[in-house]
């Protein structure tokens, strides 16, 4: 149930009426509300969310620099970013998903459902593609294709941050254990055969694409 879980909702000072916590607790959520940078990364290290929801259009600080807080301090927590009517989203944005006003509650709570922990934490789903961890098979479409334990965990790793710039150095990391950078072979050839696997043509990668000289980016279209 929604409840079982914490939203922090950050809004910054608008009319009263526009506010969004009470159609979202009438909707079953437990929502905490911050209206600072600094009060909501305090309640975040207090109450450990399941899903971060930011106002753009009322905020009085960066979202970019905000998401960049919580990776640096190894928050993986998903980020539901709310944006003004027309705005374009950046790859530098750092939130998992995003939203553009106007928007009705049911859309907004179908976003922030899709960012709660799943039932089942060994299957991911990100757009798309669905990788089930435990067996290393991913699901991309109608195409089912399965997976070594290191490329399943590339994915895996890519799929747990949509939309960022993952370095090189990032990926070894985090896939190998390793920070020797020296020969990234193994990783570019880890690449191809993940792109093999998601990529109606691996050749011309649409969603696990190459950002020059900064590191991979898993883009994934959002239907609005």
């Amino acid at each position: 149930m929604v409840a079982d879980y914490t939203i922090l909702l950050v809004e910054g000072r608008k009319p009263a009426a526009e506010y969004l916590a009470p159609a979202l607790t009438a909707q079953g959520y437990n929502i905490n509300t911050a209206r600072t940078r600094r009060n909501a990364l305090a309640t975040v290290q207090e109450h450990a969310p399941a899903v971060i929801v930011l106002d753009s259009p009322s905020l009085r600080f960066s979202h970019q620099r905000f998401c960049k807080t919580l990776r640096d301090a190894n928050l993986e927590i998903p980020v539901l970013l709310l944006l003004p009517k027309g705005e374009k989203i950046g790859r530098s944005t750092g939130a998992r998903a995003h939203l553009r006003y106007p928007f009705s509650t049911k859309k907004l709570a179908h976003h922030i459902d899709r960012l709660l922990p799943a039932p089942d934490e060994t299957v991911l789903k990100v757009g798309e593609i669905t990788l089930d961890i435990e067996h290393r098979y991913v699901i991309q479409g109608k195409r089912e294709s399965h997976l070594t334990p290191k490329q399943a965990l590339l994915l895996e790793t890519f799929m747990r941050h949509p939309g960022e710039i993952l370095s090189r150095a990032f990926l070894m990391k985090q896939v190998w254990d390793t920070d020797y950078l020296d020969d990234t072979r193994t990783l570019d050839v880890h690449i191809h055969w993940v792109r093999k696997a998601i990529e109606k043509d691996h050749k011309s990668p649409v969603y696990l694409q190459t950002v020059r000289k900064k590191g991979y980016c898993l883009e994934v279209p959002e239907k609005e």
